[in-house]
């Protein structure tokens, strides 16, 4: 895609096989942005192919809901109960299925604490819902949802260092089969991944398994270092 922002990307090629698990990683500006509005079909390559199980992602339109679900860094939740938001996920769910989900998201002991459990208004809960609690009832409902790919969109961000890691954890352990693609700017989690790949000004400069990029990369040994200090 060649245009006259920084975000474009030119020359990246990913093949993503159903159950893959993809990081791509760089500074803003990268192109990571523009990469993933390539894959949603919001945009058109000026040259090459998008396809999602070879179809054009541009052919979805109206029906790329069913097919890929997103979770970023501030994910809408509506003034109506914790049910009715992850119920957003599917409309149709059963009461059973949406108390499954929360706890596939590990929400049961913040459920459990509120006074009408999964039918409490959000708007009664107040400061309780932390960063870590909003992403998790998000994440319930893009479970629900349950689309063969998902897009992490940042979602750590502004996150403290435990939470992150508790919630990267939850996500890992339950989309287990679906394909991910996790866009970032740093390196915690990077060990769970099948490929890395690093993006600077639209194009690819690092790929490979984390343990591939540990071994012929001092960059990435040090980029690692720095993010995970502990590991």
């Amino acid at each position: 895609y060649a245009a006259e922002d920084a975000d474009s990307v030119d020359g990246v090629s990913l093949d993503i096989p159903q159950g893959k698990r993809v990081m791509v990683i760089g500074r803003s500006g990268a192109g990571k942005s523009t990469l993933l509005k390539l894959i949603q079909g919001a945009l058109a390559p000026s040259a090459g192919t998008v396809e999602i199980n070879g179809i054009p992602a541009a052919a979805y339109g109206e029906r790329m809901p069913e097919v890929i679900s997103v979770l970023n860094q501030s994910p809408h939740l509506f003034d109506t109960t914790v049910a009715n938001n992850i119920r957003l996920g599917r409309p149709t769910a059963t009461d059973e299925e949406i108390a499954r989900a929360a706890q596939a998201a590990q929400l049961g002991p913040l459920i459990a604490e509120l006074p009408q459990g999964l039918d409490t208004p959000m708007r009664e809960t107040g400061q309780r819902f932390s960063g870590g609690e909003r992403q998790r009832v998000a994440l319930a409902r893009i479970l629900l949802q349950d689309t063969p790919v998902l897009i992490l969109d940042e979602p750590t961000v502004g996150l403290d260092p435990r939470t992150e890691r508790e919630l990267l954890a939850t996500i890992f352990r339950s989309t287990q089969g679906k394909s991910l693609i996790w866009v970032t700017h740093h390196l915690v989690g990077a060990e769970k991944m099948d490929e890395i790949v690093f993006m600077e000004h639209g194009r690819i400069v690092m790929r490979g398994s984390h343990a591939e990029l540990l071994a012929r990369e001092p960059r990435y040994r040090n980029l690692y270092r720095l993010d995970c200090p502990e590991e």
